[in-house]
């Protein structure tokens, strides 16, 4: 009887030792996973993080690249267009995903600085861009242009039958009134012809190629919408005649005379820097060194550190090649058609009456 007990014992004790060595080994066991899901998902996390920061530099390094590009191509463009338009500068504004741009141009009238336009682009480290219009631009009845309150000038081709112009307004202005003005010759000058007869001109108008057809495409294809609406007996309340020969001067091709005691030869200094700069930008890095090594060459300069890095073709100056040709062009030879002059009323009008002068389109005009 007593052996039982004993066995009974001895059999509950050992029952128990294996349950409690089992509960260690679960013990540890989930001390160990929880480790490795600690350190699992620590990783992760690291990983995660790791990835994301090197996608975001990685996409802030693009947007930062494409703002300078951006920025850049701002100050090119206005090399080759946009009349009595110069940069004054530009603004980065960024944060962790997304930044914008502002370029500023201003145009001198007379030594007086006026804020034109300000180009402003909106980024995001995905890669997207878009163009933020601010300016306020509109058009009157007798197809005048305002861009912030102040008149656009306009240039008109000698193809073109002679209109009214602003030449009486002008006159009725007060003679010490700073303006703005673009005049249009009635013919193409070379830059030899049109110097003397225009030595104050601050930028010159080129007639791109395609302009005048485009002119008479636009002519023929409103012409012939209202004559199918006459066809169709459709009585629309009389509209503004637009007149499509007239050319925005913020879009115009030409060149900025550059007003600067280095500049002594002008325009034709100008003239050459500007043919220099369609050299560069109407091809692309390889084409563009080889010509500019070449005319530095001709000219005895050193070309052999010569490089442009990050150089890309401007479909502006590609315009401009086809409308001029290029490598054989002589600056006196360089053909323009027209002209910006700034000054007085004064000291403007005489040039105003000038033979050659076939179409005159009043700008900014300043009380002072």
């Amino acid at each position: 009887m007593m052996f039982m007990k004993g066995l009974l014992a001895m059999e509950k004790s050992s029952i128990f030792n294996e349950d409690q060595a089992f509960q260690n080994l679960v013990k540890n066991a989930k001390r160990k996973s929880f480790k490795r899901i600690v350190f699992i998902t620590i990783s992760v996390i690291i990983s995660v993080v790791l990835l994301l920061w090197g996608l975001i530099a990685t996409g802030q390094y693009f947007m930062y690249k494409e703002m300078d590009k951006q920025t850049t191509q701002n100050y090119l463009v206005n090399t080759f267009t946009g009349a009595n338009i110069q940069g004054n500068g530009s603004n980065y504004d960024h944060f962790f995903l997304a930044g914008t741009t502002k370029s500023h141009m201003y145009k001198d009238v007379n030594g007086h600085q006026v804020s034109w336009l300000t180009r402003e682009h909106f980024y995001t480290i995905l890669g997207t861009k878009a163009a933020v219009y601010t300016d306020s631009v509109f058009h009157n009845s007798n197809n005048t242009i305002y861009r912030n309150n102040q008149r656009v000038i306009q240039f008109y081709p000698y193809t073109q039958p002679k209109i009214e112009d602003d030449l009486a307004y002008l006159k009725s202005l007060p003679p010490y009134y700073s303006v703005e003005v673009a005049i249009s010759f009635n013919k193409k000058l070379t830059l030899k012809e049109m110097a003397p007869q225009f030595p104050t001109a601050q930028w010159t108008w080129i007639i791109e190629n395609g302009l005048l057809e485009s002119i008479e495409e636009r002519k023929k294809s409103e012409e012939e919408w209202t004559e199918s609406q006459k066809e169709a007996s459709v009585d629309f309340p009389e509209m503004p005649t637009t007149n499509f020969g007239l050319v925005n001067g913020d879009n115009a091709y030409g060149f900025q005379i550059i007003d600067s005691p280095a500049y002594s030869d002008n325009p034709f200094q100008s003239a050459e820097q500007f043919l220099d700069q369609i050299d560069m930008y109407a091809y692309d890095e390889k084409e563009a060194l080889a010509f500019l090594k070449e005319k530095m060459v001709e000219r005895g300069e050193d070309a052999s550190g010569l490089a442009l890095h990050g150089h890309e073709k401007l479909h502006e100056a590609e315009v401009l090649k086809n409308t001029i040709g290029i490598g054989d062009v002589e600056v006196n030879s360089l053909k323009v058609s027209g002209v910006v002059l700034t000054g007085t009323i004064e000291e403007v009008l005489p040039y105003l009456e000038n033979d050659i002068v076939h179409y005159v389109s009043a700008g900014v005009i300043l009380p002072y």
